[in-house]
């Protein structure tokens, strides 16, 4: 009994997740104003994901991850599978530190999110690069990533509250089989 609430819980979480994501997807497609914007919209997707790998790592497999961001790659017209790699990559690096994070304060996940985001911005911008692709100016892609920083708390916020994805308490580290 005890096994089918754990693997149900699992499900509703990976299809709430699915849901969110699917749904800031659908707003980015939406123009919501003809008139040039000075901020760009913050990477929602991104800051999802990482608020959910530090909080249940278990609600994001990399099948689910790769689905979303290669879905987005190809929406949003970004060259296929550059952008889901690096996020598999930066996400799969904070899903092991996930139980350094456990009992920090969040401004401590907060500054480690931001510097994986620069990171993963930056080698996005080295392979564009290297394969003579577009590169948006480096003012913008600052500015693209400052605003995406920000957001995080909120996103944060959003999934403790609506969600309800909380970090996960070492008795429930033991049971799901985590790193203590």
């Amino acid at each position: 009994m005890v096994g089918d609430a754990l693997v149900a819980r699992l499900w509703l979480g990976r299809l709430s997740v699915l849901g969110v994501a699917v749904a800031i997807l659908f707003a980015a497609l939406v123009p919501l104003g003809f008139t040039p914007r000075f901020t760009p919209r913050p990477d929602l997707l991104l800051c999802l994901s990482f608020a959910v790998a530090l909080r249940r790592p278990e609600f994001l497999p990399v099948w689910l991850l790769a689905v979303i961001f290669l879905l987005t790659d190809i929406l949003l017209q970004r060259p296929p599978g550059l952008w889901t790699a690096i996020v598999i990559l930066a996400i799969e690096f904070a899903r092991n530190q996930e139980y350094r994070f456990r009992e920090a304060v969040f401004p401590f996940e907060w500054l480690f999110v931001a510097g994986i985001m620069f990171l993963a911005m930056l080698a996005n911008r080295l392979v564009l690069t290297m394969v003579f692709l577009p590169v948006p100016g480096f003012g913008s892609e600052m500015l693209y990533f400052v605003v995406t920083a920000l957001v995080y708390p909120l996103v944060v916020a959003f999934g403790s509250v609506v969600l309800r994805i909380r970090k996960i308490s070492p008795d429930e580290a033991v049971l799901l089989g985590h790193r203590l």
